[in-house]
């Protein structure tokens, strides 16, 4: 029995149903670890991780336009990035890396879980190419927010706005390769999905409001910038209440 995945499908809650167990079972375990022993945990984690996004491109070379998929994917669309930078994020101490797994990381795999490109729903839910796109979208919102809820990152308001002006210079470098393969080796190059939608149902309807490429993605900005927030928010309020638990029970 293999149903098909659609967004809101009981396959589709099912899913995030056992991907938010996945993540409060490695949030209990890592919190009796040492900082170290965290980090390999989540290393751990990154490898499955890295396997769905194998399986994902596997997947993707059984659609009909094959090899464009797995070359418009990887390594240069957003949560390709996010997933290949996982692991120098836990291992190595660069705070803006773990800014942009935790904050962009989580809101792009986040997105991506609620509004797939073409060719993602419909497909079999055991099939290479959901198991591969939804373990690795939705690992990256997991080991993202790991990286915070087990202290190897702590979000602020000010981390915030930081990674949003790290994620500004990347998108005008992606800008300039988009444009640069696009003149020369490949024609249709659409990394962030500057120029199509590529079937994701909320850039569509942006698209069509619009229909202009690249404007098109501008009314993201303020959803971007509210949903950082809400994150830094989210980690600040967490650890406040945290810290009154451990307080109530020395009492």
């Amino acid at each position: 029995m293999n149903p098909p995945i659609y967004v809101f499908s009981v396959p589709w809650l099912l899913f995030l149903i056992a991907l938010a167990g996945v993540g409060v079972g490695l949030y209990l375990i890592g919190r009796r670890l040492d900082q170290a022993g965290r980090q390999r945990l989540l290393v751990g984690a990154v490898v499955v991780n890295l396997a769905c996004f194998v399986l994902y491109m596997v997947g993707l070379s059984t659609q009909s336009d094959f090899p464009a998929h797995v070359v418009y994917n990887m390594p240069l669309q957003l949560c390709s990035l996010v997933t290949f930078s996982l692991i120098p994020a836990i291992v190595l101490r660069i705070n803006w890396l773990r800014g942009f797994v935790y904050f962009i990381g989580c809101l792009a795999g986040f997105l991506a879980l609620f509004s797939p490109a073409t060719g993602i729903e419909g497909v079999g839910v055991f099939s290479p190419l959901s198991i591969g796109f939804f373990g690795s979208h939705g690992l990256n919102v997991v080991i993202g927010a790991l990286i915070a809820a087990l202290g190897l990152y702590r979000p602020s308001y000010r981390e915030a706005f930081k990674t949003l002006a790290c994620f500004g210079v990347l998108v005008g470098i992606m800008a300039t390769i988009n444009i640069g393969l696009r003149a020369t080796v490949l024609d249709k190059a659409n990394y962030f999905y500057f120029f199509d939608p590529e079937g994701a149902d909320i850039l569509v309807a942006l698209h069509n409001l619009i229909g202009l490429p690249v404007v098109y993605l501008a009314p993201v900005l303020p959803v971007v910038v509210g949903a950082l927030m809400l994150q830094a928010a989210i980690y600040q309020g967490g650890s406040r209440l945290a810290a009154r638990v451990a307080t109530a029970r020395m009492a």
